[in-house]
């Protein structure tokens, strides 16, 4: 039998350790490894990527019939108009996760300079004043149930404007009746709502606020069947094409659906299908200064062309330039936003990357960069400024970091109150390291009161999102039966999770799981090498389980020699342990 060795003094262990790499998380970002290439193109309209969801077989309300063949007509139509789609083919039929993945993938993808374009064909509501989606499993009874069940267009408009892009475009063909009908929500209205549209954002609906649009009897609806056909009839511009549509569906429809059209200003001009024919625009001064500079490597030229043009047509362009430069030189290698390879602190030229990051004011990314290259250069007043600066924006990675710095009084006062603040408005976005630091203030019961259920809610939803130290936290909750039942074998998959991602506690107690047969088959040689991943990377408690396996030959030949090795390896680190048995081994031996 191998010895368990972690018992209580393992669990404080286990604990510190995660909570040390989540107060360094503003450093080194620890987050999902999500990034995504990136097309850096600085051609204006040139990138060109939409997201296309059809949803009609419902299974809880009324089913619709048109919108998958809605969704196939406008993807098929848009790809032939050099639209790359998100998946590389219409979603059809999705439930709530799917919906909001591939809304997140959206917004990935239009980072560095797009067009972006969303379709969505299928049922919506307006409840309290917001729009919905529906996604094909919703269930809704009461109101509440709406954030749960339901896919707010609001987070499409904030992906599209996190992008930063001159152009966004959002169509929802999703103005139809009630399909839940009263089921004691009071708060629900016929159609859609209007929406205040962002900076350079066209939303067209089906119909105006307020109304229900038609399916028709065809196998598209009038609008979708409008939309095909202006979206490739040449000459029209972006809002030449939706006042086609208008036209057409109300005729199609007697008068009775008039589609509607809400947009801000949108820098320059967007054809779907082709200018007309001889109708080469006078190249304005904005236009003539950027044609000189969009290749340059040299940033100066770009800030020169804000100083000059802040509010030209290629402003968000030339913002994207210089934060791409920021970007560069201090985004985390696994930041899924980064739009470059990442650097890791080690190898940041803090100076270099600050003076990057302080071309793009008003930036939230930028901001956040800044802070975190301050933070590296251990000026953490600067960081804690930077940070904020991005948090008030509601970026939430940035709204992490500065949990951290209150967390720890790197810039700021220690404030737990303060840092669970900051965490929890990053965790409401999603941002599993923020989750997990939640999680365990609510654990330890610091700065909050002490919830093991809460924590373990916390835990669970980073460490789905494949969060390593969040899974070995999650994992520790099911080994001890601290705010979850007591489970070995779900303990050992959470553990095995954030091991294979290089968790070291996590590999440790893998390994004495392994050894003892606790939550999986005892198996000595697999127990000797998680023992050994975990010793070689320093960690006290596997060097001592380690020097046990070759003090007494369990799963290894036993060689004292290597077993003082080990010992002391871990008594040198305070492992009392360690040091008990290598008195006892040396007494023994000498």
């Amino acid at each position: 039998m191998i010895m368990r060795s972690h018992g209580t003094e393992g669990i404080f262990r286990l604990r510190g350790i995660l909570l040390g790499l989540l107060l360094a998380s503003a450093v080194t970002a620890l987050l999902p490894s999500l990034a995504v290439a990136q097309d850096t193109s600085d051609q204006p309209a040139e990138r060109k990527v939409a997201l296309v969801i059809g949803n009609g077989a419902y299974r809880n309300t009324t089913p619709l019939t048109n919108p998958s063949h809605d969704a196939e007509l406008i993807g098929g139509t848009l790809t032939q108009l050099g639209f790359s789609l998100v998946g590389g083919a219409p979603l059809i039929d999705a439930d709530k996760a799917t919906m909001e993945q591939a809304i997140r993938e959206f917004g990935r993808q239009l980072q560095g300079g797009a067009v972006g374009l969303f379709y969505y064909s299928g049922h919506g509501i307006q409840v309290n004043g917001s729009n919905y989606l529906i996604p094909v499993t919703a269930d809704v009874a009461r109101d509440v149930d709406v954030k749960y069940e339901l896919v707010d267009v609001g987070i499409v408009l904030d992906e599209m404007t996190h992008a930063g892009n001159r152009l966004n475009i959002v169509i929802l063909d999703a103005c139809r009746n009630n399909p839940f009908g009263k089921r004691g929500m009071r708060s629900v209205s016929s159609g859609l709502g209007q929406v205040v549209a962002p900076a350079g954002t066209v939303i067209g609906y089906a119909t105006q606020p307020d109304n229900v649009a038609a399916d028709g009897t065809g196998s598209n609806s009038p609008y979708t069947t409008a939309l095909a056909a202006a979206l490739r009839k040449p000459g029209l511009d972006l809002f030449g094409m939706f006042n086609e549509v208008g036209l057409q569906v109300k005729q199609a429809t007697s008068g009775q659906q008039q589609p509607w059209l809400a947009a801000s200003p949108v820098e320059g001009q967007f054809y779907f299908s082709g200018a007309p024919a001889g109708s080469a625009p006078v190249a304005d001064p904005d236009t003539v200064y950027w044609d000189n500079i969009k290749s340059s490597a040299s940033s100066s030229d770009f800030q020169d062309y804000l100083s000059r043009f802040p509010q030209g047509q290629f402003a968000s362009l030339a913002k994207r330039k210089l934060l791409t430069d920021c970007d560069a030189l201090a985004a985390a290698p696994n930041d899924p936003d980064k739009l470059s390879a990442g650097v890791a602190p080690a190898a940041m030229d803090t100076r270099r990357a600050i003076a990057a990051c302080r071309t793009v004011p008003g930036d939230a990314r930028a901001d956040y960069l800044l802070g975190r290259a301050y933070e590296v250069a251990g000026q953490f007043d600067g960081a804690a400024t930077a940070y904020r600066r991005s948090a008030d924006q509601d970026y939430g990675t940035a709204q992490a970091a500065l949990g951290a710095l209150y967390d720890t009084g790197r810039g700021v006062a220690t404030d737990p109150a303060e840092a669970i603040r900051w965490y929890r408005k990053a965790a409401g976005q999603g941002i599993a390291a923020a989750q997990t630091a939640l999680g365990m203030h609510y654990e330890m019961g610091r700065g909050i009161a002490k919830d093991e259920g809460e924590a373990g809610r916390w835990y669970r939803k980073a460490a789905e999102q494949g969060y390593a130290p969040a899974q070995a936290a999650l994992g520790q909750l099911y080994s001890t039966g601290h705010g979850v039942a007591r489970d070995e074998a779900e303990a050992v998959r959470w553990f095995r999770k954030a091991a294979e991602q290089g968790i070291v506690p996590a590999q440790t107690r893998l390994g004495e799981a392994y050894g003892e047969g606790v939550g999986v088959p005892r198996d000595a040689a697999e127990a000797i090498r998680w023992y050994r991943k975990a010793a070689e990377q320093g960690d006290s408690a596997a060097q001592y389980d380690l020097g046990w396996c070759y003090q007494f030959g369990l799963g290894i030949a036993a060689d004292s020699s290597n077993a003082v090795s080990w010992y002391r390896k871990a008594a040198a680190q305070g492992n009392e342990r360690a040091k008990n048995a290598l008195a006892t081994l040396t007494g023994a031996t000498e």
